[in-house]
């Protein structure tokens, strides 16, 4: 087995470093087939398993941090704070095997965190004369098609049922959703980049031209090809029932009419073509056009008003967790991985992560590593502002994020968009300091360009 993983090992860590788009890729579609396979198989067990994305994660992580001092990264804020990330997930696992041992501190830290982190940092640290833009995007795209072909061949066989209906396969009690939350996030943020990506490199405003998505997309886009796949994905975001990613999906709704302010003529015309196609199917759905569908939203709408909703039973954990005593060190740094989340809700003892990725944050690696975290969106955020339309797409898939981690722990899938979106800031950043960098550059970024009929001969010279 050794003679075999060391060479495999060898020929990711070259594919990691070379070859962004394949790496990217692998990334994605170990995720894919995690969902559609129904778990991973260990490739290894070392006192822990050893699951493949645990080796392609390890590859990324490997990459990432050769890159560091090599391209002088530090100096980036958002970069700064995810190496800070990395440096207390790495104390606060230590301290967990040396308390609990490795497999629970291993397996206490492996997705939320390790493999969280590995990929952003993987692609957050990627050369600045990759494709990457492009790469990421086909590649999100190609797996929200796999999660939405997968979800349509599970409706077809188990049917389309209500998040309260018990389904039995083989004897034993499934969840009626063909897919996770994770895979149904995935399917909402497709619509936005489908939706909202620039179609041309000049619009994306790129300083290099390896950086546009627009490849592939700008020929499958046109008319109503940009507005079909979008509005198909979301029906199926609709119907997978997930009511976290509802709210997800509606933060983000919300945040494509607020965000883009040059278009702010034209919100009153998208909101009331939202209005009247929420009146239609209001008065569809009264006049019980979706039939059995209708009625399993329903029912899946009604049990979040209940007092014994998955959002209670949460928040009474979160509740229980954040009243549990602990010394001021665990307040600020954290608690080592593997010590545990039991709590009690509803008189019985519950032991899985906490839902949050806020509070599993600062459980874990304390109001230190929260604050790491927030300066990662933050920071990235700013950047990406500058950018204007040309990344209004990635904020807003952004705001998806945030809005998720407060019911869940962070996906490994998440880190891509997240690696992507401090990257393209970096990218943005070095077209300021190029530009800045030119003979009159300063003076192009703050003088109006003088037109053909009265020419600033000074400035026209500089041009």
């Amino acid at each position: 087995m050794l003679l075999t993983a060391l060479p495999l090992v060898g020929l990711l860590l070259w594919v990691f470093a070379r070859h962004c788009g394949i790496a990217i890729g692998l990334l994605l579609g170990t995720q894919v087939w995690v969902v559609v396979a129904g778990g991973q198989t260990a490739a290894l067990d070392i006192g822990v398993s050893v699951y493949p994305t645990d080796v392609l994660d390890l590859c990324a992580m490997c990459v990432a941090m050769a890159r560091v001092p090599r391209r002088g990264l530090i100096a980036h804020k958002a970069l700064l704070a995810l190496l800070a990330l990395v440096v207390l997930t790495t104390w606060s696992t230590l301290r967990g095997i040396a308390a609990f041992g490795l497999e629970p501190a291993g397996n206490d830290s492996r997705i939320a965190f390790w493999h969280f982190l590995a990929i952003t940092l993987y692609l957050a640290t990627a050369p600045l004369n990759v494709s990457l833009t492009r790469a990421a995007v086909k590649a999100w795209l190609a797996a929200a098609a796999a999660y939405a072909l997968f979800s349509v061949v599970g409706w077809m066989d188990r049917g389309l049922h209500s998040v309260t209906t018990r389904v039995a396969v083989d004897g034993v009690t499934v969840d009626p959703r063909p897919v996770p939350a994770a895979a149904a996030l995935v399917l909402a943020q497709a619509a936005v980049l489908w939706w909202l990506w620039p179609s041309d490199a000049s619009s994306a405003g790129q300083p290099t031209p390896g950086s546009s998505a627009a490849g592939g997309l700008a020929g499958a886009r046109r008319g109503l090809g940009r507005y079909v796949p979008a509005c198909l994905f979301l029906i199926l975001v609709v119907l997978l029932q997930h009511r976290s990613v509802w709210v997800a999906t509606a933060a983000m709704a919300l945040a494509c009419w607020v965000l883009p302010s040059a278009r702010a003529g034209k919100r009153w015309v998208s909101a009331s073509a939202g209005a009247l196609a929420l009146a239609l199917a209001a008065l569809l759905y009264s006049a019980g056009a979706f039939g059995a569908i209708g009625g399993s939203l329903t029912a899946s709408l009604q049990e979040t008003q209940s007092t014994r909703s998955t959002f209670a039973w949460r928040m009474l954990g979160w509740q229980d967790l954040l009243d549990a005593p602990r010394t001021v060190v665990q307040w600020m740094v954290g608690a080592p991985f593997g010590s545990g989340y039991e709590r009690f809700i509803g008189g019985g003892l519950v032991t899985v992560s906490p839902h949050d990725y806020y509070l599993h944050v600062v459980l874990r690696v304390g109001l230190v590593g929260l604050l790491a975290l927030l300066v990662v969106y933050v920071q990235t955020w700013r950047a990406l502002t500058r950018g204007g339309r040309a990344t209004l797409a990635l904020r807003i898939v952004m705001v998806g994020q945030l809005v998720l981690f407060v019911t869940y722990s962070a996906f490994p899938e998440q880190a891509v968009l997240l690696g992507l979106c401090v990257w393209q800031g970096r990218l943005l950043a070095a077209g300021r300091a190029q530009r800045a960098q030119m003979p009159g550059g300063d003076d192009l970024l703050v003088r109006p360009v003088p037109s053909r009929q009265n020419p600033d001969p000074a400035t026209a010279a500089r041009t």
